[in-house]
């Protein structure tokens, strides 16, 4: 009996490491830890306010999903323009650049959607698609409140 115990626990390690991408595929090029892809969206001076991740329950795909939320005492609209200048793009979400009749393709694509007309509040929302991964900024502040919040919300394919 103890045999089989061993071989059941190296076949959960094995599938483990099949699911985190560790059983015969290169190293990914991005890092893969909650605060390496947070770091990547992370506001200037932000106030870090906790994060989870976990399985995202994709039949067929390795796949994490990430979530944590920012503050900062910057405005809502100071906020957005540091994402729009990072990511390169205008308040449509169009690529910086590009004239009219004319398109710039990038490996992503950005929508940018504020929410904000007539509400006693600022809400904007920035998504951002690529391949095998997926990222929204929700930014909000309400009237009288002395901070912004980014909600950051992550999905990354891990492998396949």
């Amino acid at each position: 009996m103890p045999g089989k115990r061993i071989t059941i626990a190296a076949f959960g390690v094995l599938a483990i490491a099949c699911n985190l991408g560790l059983a015969g595929d290169p190293p990914s090029k991005k890092n893969v830890t909650l605060l390496g892809m947070l770091s990547e969206w992370q506001y200037p001076g932000s106030k870090f306010n906790g994060a989870e991740s976990s399985d995202a329950a994709v039949n067929d795909i390795s796949s994490i999903k990430s979530k944590a939320v920012l503050t900062t005492p910057d405005s809502a609209e100071k906020v957005v323009a540091f994402y729009r200048q990072k990511l390169k793009v205008d308040s449509a979400g169009k690529n910086l650049g590009e004239k009219d009749g004319e398109r710039i393709t990038t490996k992503r694509s950005v929508s940018i959607q504020d929410n904000s007309d007539g509400r006693p509040l600022k809400l904007y929302i920035i998504a951002i698609n690529e391949t095998g991964s997926s990222t929204t900024l929700v930014v909000s502040r309400s009237e009288g409140e002395e901070t912004t919040h980014i909600a950051w919300s992550h999905f990354r394919q891990i492998w396949p």
